[in-house]
């Protein structure tokens, strides 16, 4: 009967240690290694490796908690923090700001006057809160108010526009 072992690399090293010439692989068959009761966690349970050291193993049941939920969790977190809400709201005072300074950037580089559009939304926001105007009316008011605030940044695109190509021809 011959067997076939697959494991070549343990039997090459296997022959390096025992300073051998040649290797026959169609007999050379490693020994079987037995565990040890002791290292064998895979056969035997827990309660067989303590009772075979010679101990008891007192197994706890485990209790059931029941999760929370997401909104248990968040008034939970609410509720404890308040100081959150004031940091919530300096940081929308530095948003705001970013955004200011932002907004004052792209109207100077675009040339757009933000008083006369600021002027233009608040007429429009009275007009929508006007109770005595028709729905008629109060749309016919909004649509030409609208048509002003696309002029006047159409108005100030194309004076950009003009005064680039002032300064191109300077330059040049």
């Amino acid at each position: 009967m011959m067997m076939i072992n697959s494991n070549y690399a343990q039997q090459v090293s296997q022959a390096r240690a025992n300073n051998a010439s040649s290797i026959n692989f169609d007999y050379n068959t490693p020994a079987v290694e037995a565990i040890s009761g002791e290292k064998d966690t895979l056969t035997l349970s827990d309660k067989a490796l303590a009772m075979m050291n010679g101990k008891e193993l007192k197994e706890v049941t485990p209790t059931y908690v029941r999760p929370k939920s997401a909104n248990t969790l968040l008034a939970e977190s609410n509720a404890s923090t308040p100081a959150k809400e004031n940091n919530k709201k300096e940081h929308l005072v530095v948003d705001n700001r970013f955004s200011e300074i932002m907004q004052n950037i792209l109207d100077q580089r675009l040339g757009i006057d933000r008083k006369k559009l600021e002027e233009l939304d608040a007429m429009m926001e009275e007009i929508a809160k006007n109770e005595n105007m028709s729905p008629e009316e109060k749309q016919l008011a909004l649509e030409k108010l609208a048509e002003m605030r696309e002029n006047i940044i159409e108005e100030s695109s194309e004076i950009r526009k003009i005064a680039k190509q002032t300064d191109e021809d300077l330059n040049k």
